[in-house]
Order: structure tokens, then C-alpha cells, then sequence
């Protein structure tokens, strides 16, 4: 592992444990035990890291999402798994949802790469949504649209449901990932064709059946 990569691993711990705005460069350093001044020559400020950490999760879902055969024999079970993976990577980098507002005020590139972001999901989010209608559990977009509602409300839970859970959510932690992704794949329901309400109550047992998320 490189430096830069310790680096990178001790902080997400530590972001992800306080909150960005609670840590410093040195703190970093010391848990690396290393000097200011070496951490400094990789990154020069925390913001620096937080963004470098955005950067790969991003990579990281797009190892995934990019594959063009994630949507080859799309049927509902792989759309709920598509969102399980997502809301686990959210999951991993959690600091950046909980403290994405902050982080974006301070760096105007951060917010310029989460709008290219948003912007290439939502190609992705239309071909996805044709491929489900083709594949016959989801309908077409009835109410011009509709589907373009379905997303940002997908995407407004997406980037702030660990803001929530951090202020609302009374469970255990190990409940918490499944708890908020299992509230936000209900807002498929009303989408959903008569084959694809079939296919969901099937999801439904499989999960409480296997305790899958």
C-alpha cells in the first residue's frame, strides 16, 4: 500500500467517525505516524483528501455501473440489487453524505463534479428504466415526466439519507443501511406493472427468507 493510500484508508476512517470538519491534517498524521509536513506534500488540506475520497468512490461505482452488461437480463431482483450496491458504497464513504453541504460550499469543484455525475446517472437511469419496461415489470411513463420525478426522488434520497439516519434513525447500525435502502426501493411500487408487483412480493420473501438486504 502507498502512502498516499494510507493516507486516504486512515482518513475515511476518521471522516467517517467525526465528521470532516472535526479533524485536521495533523490529527491524520499522528494516527499515521507520520510528520505534518510529509502528509502535506501528498495533500495540502483535509478538503484536499475529502475529495480524493470522492473521486474513488465514484471509481468505485463505476467499476459497476459502467459495465454494460449490468442491464443485460434486467429484471427486478438485479434492480434492487443495482440500489443495494449504491446505498453500500454510500454507506462506505458516509462522511461525504453527511457532510456533503458543508464540503461543497468550501469547494466549488467538488459541487462541479457532483453535477457531471448526476448528469451521466441520469443517461444511465433512463436506459435502465427502458430496459425495464421492455424486460414488462415496470410501465411506461404514463404522465410526461414522470420517470424524471422518480429519479430526482431517488437521487434527493440517495445523497441525503445518512443525514437523516444521523439526526432520526433510533436502531442498531447494523440495521441502518437496509432500513433506509428498503424505504427508498419502495418508491418504485407505483411503477411497477402487474408482473413487476409479483416479482417485488417474490424479492420481499427471498429477503425475509435470507435476510438479504
Amino acid at each position: 500500500m502507498t502512502t498516499k493510500q494510507r493516507i486516504l484508508q486512515t482518513s475515511l476512517q476518521l471522516f467517517n467517525q467525526h465528521g470532516v470538519d472535526a479533524v485536521t491534517v495533523r490529527q491524520i498524521a499522528k494516527e499515521l505516524g507520520m510528520s505534518h509536513g510529509n502528509l502535506c506534500y501528498h495533500f495540502p488540506n483535509t478538503d484536499a483528501i475529502a475529495e480524493t475520497l470522492y473521486e474513488q468512490l465514484i471509481e468505485e461505482m463505476n467499476f459497476v455501473l459502467g459495465e454494460p452488461a449490468v442491464l443485460t437480463d434486467i429484471n427486478l431482483q438485479a434492480f434492487y440489487k443495482l440500489c443495494a450496491f449504491v446505498f453500500g458504497k454510500l454507506y462506505k464513504y458516509k462522511f461525504i453524505i453527511q457532510d456533503f453541504t458543508s464540503l461543497t460550499r468550501r469547494n466549488e469543484n467538488l459541487k462541479h463534479k457532483h453535477r457531471n455525475l448526476i448528469r451521466s446517472r441520469r443517461v444511465f437511469f433512463k436506459i435502465s428504466i427502458e430496459a425495464g419496461i421492455q424486460a414488462g415489470f415496470l410501465k411506461p411513463d404514463i404522465i410526461e415526466g414522470q420517470y424524471e420525478n422518480f429519479f430526482n426522488q431517488l437521487f434527493i434520497i440517495g445523497d441525503f439519507w445518512l443525514a437523516s439516519a444521523e439526526i432520526l434513525y433510533e436502531g442498531q447500525e447494523e440495521d441502518k443501511l437496509p432500513t433506509y435502502l428498503n424505504t427508498a426501493f419502495t418508491l418504485i411500487v407505483p411503477y411497477l406493472t402487474e408482473k413487476g408487483l409479483n416479482e417485488y412480493k417474490e424479492l420481499l420473501a427471498i429477503k425475509q427468507t435470507n435476510n438479504y438486504l
